[in-house]
């Protein structure tokens, strides 16, 4: 029995590292524009569940991407408080949009592609926490402000674009149904962003 157990956690173990492989080198060709990296994602529900480990990997970029905004001077005063917030909202704003998606794909009659899409954007998420870090690094090694700022617009430009092109390429949508799911998932994002700063202001006020 525990030689059963210990081949299907082996056989496990290997499956998720090739599909981790697969998914970062096919987002990785999206990155750069190669529409046949949209080819790594499936629509196997299986490999769906499995490709949320992205959360885990995306985790603790997401952490440093908030502590080079506060050695920055852009963090806010209680910054464990707001480190706790921002590492509960995190998971929902991740798994909320996951759910989000399915009335939005329905409504855009691609329902069916759910697995794939969201697999490709589980990937798509690591890849622009990636590309927010490292357009953020000329902040904090103080470059000049026209470098940091050009820096940053280029950042937040490639990951929206990133996204857009995912999108349109997992689900075969027209450039603006896929643009409509990456501002529904901004805008989301955005929202839980703020209610994470609403304990911070009462508690400012008092």
């Amino acid at each position: 029995m525990s030689v059963g157990v210990s081949g299907r956690f082996t056989a496990g173990l290997r499956q998720a590292g090739r599909e981790i492989a697969t998914g970062a080198r096919g987002i990785a060709m999206l990155t750069f524009g190669k529409p046949e990296g949209a080819r790594a994602f499936t629509n196997d529900i299986g490999a769906t569940r499995r490709s949320f480990v992205t959360a885990l990997i995306a985790l603790p970029i997401f952490v440093m991407f908030h502590f080079l905004d506060w050695a920055a001077g852009a963090g806010p005063v209680e910054v464990p408080h707001a480190m706790a917030l921002d590492l509960l909202a995190f998971p929902i704003s991740w798994a909320g949009f996951a759910l989000i998606s399915i009335p939005l794909l329905r409504t855009l009659g691609v329902a069916t592609l759910w697995p794939r899409y969201i697999s490709a954007w589980n990937w798509s998420n690591v890849a622009q926490y990636v590309l927010l870090f490292l357009t953020s690094l000329p902040v904090v090694l103080h470059a000049p402000p026209i470098v940091s700022e050009t820096s940053a617009l280029v950042g937040y430009g490639w990951a929206l674009w990133l996204e857009w092109f995912t999108t349109r390429l997992v689900l075969n949508l027209p450039p603006t149904s896929a643009a409509l799911l990456v501002a529904v998932d901004v805008g989301f994002s955005a929202a839980i962003s703020l209610l994470t700063l609403i304990p911070l202001q009462s508690l400012s006020i008092g």
